[in-house]
């Protein structure tokens, strides 16, 4: 048996919404224990995981635009931890050492 629309809402109000098990039942007018057995489905908990998935895709957008506007924090630390988590997602292990080697000596001279 396939989902039907009543099992799609559901996934929409969890995957969305704040509503509890029960606050889902009421809405979609039916009994608190058909949510539980709509759950035990193997083909729901597909469906949950998918649609769950897809929001966390549209969040990640979100998410990297607001890491890109904090970089530019006038706030130290909340540049400096939006930079690391770049960083990070970017593959760049936070134990990495970045090393430089001055090949070239200054001389400075103080003329009076």
């Amino acid at each position: 048996m396939a989902l039907n629309a009543k099992m799609l809402k559901c996934i929409e109000l969890m995957v969305y919404t704040d509503m509890q098990k029960q606050e889902i039942a009421k809405e979609l007018g039916v009994a608190n224990n058909a949510i539980s057995r709509w759950m035990a489905r193997e083909d729901f908990q597909k469906a949950l995981q998918d649609e769950m998935h897809k929001g966390f895709n549209s969040l990640a957008i979100k998410a990297r635009r607001k890491l890109e506007s904090l970089i530019d924090s006038n706030n130290d630390g909340v540049a400096l931890g939006a930079c690391k988590e770049v960083l990070s997602k970017a593959g760049y292990d936070a134990a990495q050492k970045v090393e430089q080697k001055i090949d070239s000596v200054i001389r400075v001279d103080i003329v009076e």
